[in-house]
């Protein structure tokens, strides 16, 4: 296994050396995933985040998700922060595929997104909050907090319309499935773009 240089003392795994093997991670544990993901990149993109989270919820069911959980928290991860798994890499760079693996209390910064994102809930239970970009002082504001289960997901555009931080406050370990639209190399430096921010919810 690799280790890629990390962001915010985020462990980056690459399960596989992908530029080497014909199959990764997730074309082995779910089959047709990583093609759906394909076909969605290749439509309109104002749609492509949304169409991305329809082929996670049509191929991840309960089943196939509790088996690609065995398989991520098989794999090593931090004790000090979430951990990152890079399942697929796109040959073409249209797109990268990461598991999350939330130890109790972990959590990541609040951020917006370089790129579109998509993602879904496998096993356990993410906080997700949410917050607005005040331009006059350059700072996040909390508005809202959203508990997301196994089985829900989320997707959105780049860019400052969409900030939220995601954690695990539950004594269970939580594991999520991401789809970026980046390519693997840069996964670490031009997915999140952290932001000040002012944690009291507003009025």
């Amino acid at each position: 296994m690799q280790t890629s240089t990390h962001l915010q003392a985020v462990p980056v795994v690459r399960t596989a050396d992908l530029t080497e093997v014909s199959e990764s991670m997730l074309d082995r544990d779910v089959a047709g995933l990583s093609e759906s993901i394909k076909q969605a990149c290749l439509g309109e993109a104002d749609l492509v985040p949304y169409r991305v989270r329809q082929a996670l919820n049509h191929a991840l069911d309960a089943k196939t998700s509790a088996h690609l959980v065995e398989q991520v928290l098989a794999l090593p991860h931090s004790t000090q922060s979430y951990t990152r798994h890079i399942l697929h890499a796109d040959p073409a760079g249209m797109f990268t595929v990461v598991a999350l693996r939330w130890d109790a209390n972990q959590a990541s910064p609040v951020h917006a997104h370089y790129t579109w994102c998509a993602y879904r809930v496998l096993r356990g239970e993410l906080t997700e909050s949410h917050f607005e970009w005040d331009r006059s002082v350059e700072q996040a504001y909390l508005f809202n907090r959203v508990a997301r289960s196994a089985g829900q997901s989320v997707c959105g555009h780049g860019g400052m319309d969409f900030i939220h931080r995601l954690g695990n406050e539950h004594a269970q370990t939580a594991v999520s499935i991401h789809v970026y639209g980046i390519d693997s190399a840069r996964i670490s430096s031009h997915v999140n773009r952290k932001l000040a921010v002012k944690l009291e919810v507003q009025a």
